[in-house]
């Protein structure tokens, strides 16, 4: 799987809407000093794929911002030459919604 696009809001420490696009990079590395938000990013691309996060198990509302009332990501990859969007949003007082598509060129 090769990671081309996130995007999150709510999510943790990511209040603010927050974009990564990793389309250009061949590598890339996480890094920050503590409590920067490394391990939510990973969070983030875990929940968009399964669902859930597997530090909060099905608990997955308690990544909601405190603040805020719903969370959303967006994570846009590619596998085998196919190339994928999921996107989940969650609000604390619904189940979460989630969408997968299969982007077909241009």
């Amino acid at each position: 799987m090769r990671p081309i696009r996130l995007a999150l809001e709510g999510f943790t420490s990511f209040r603010d809407k927050l974009e990564i696009d990793f389309s250009g990079l061949d590598l890339f590395a996480i890094t920050g000093p503590t409590g920067a938000g490394k391990s939510s990013l990973i969070d983030a691309i875990v929940f968009a794929l399964y669902g859930q996060v597997p530090r909060v198990g099905d608990d997955y509302k308690q990544m909601i911002s405190h603040g805020v009332d719903r969370l959303s990501v967006l994570f846009e990859f590619a596998v085998g030459g196919e190339r994928y969007r999921i996107a989940r949003a969650v609000r604390r007082d619904r189940p979460s919604q989630q969408r997968l598509e299969r982007l077909k060129p241009g």
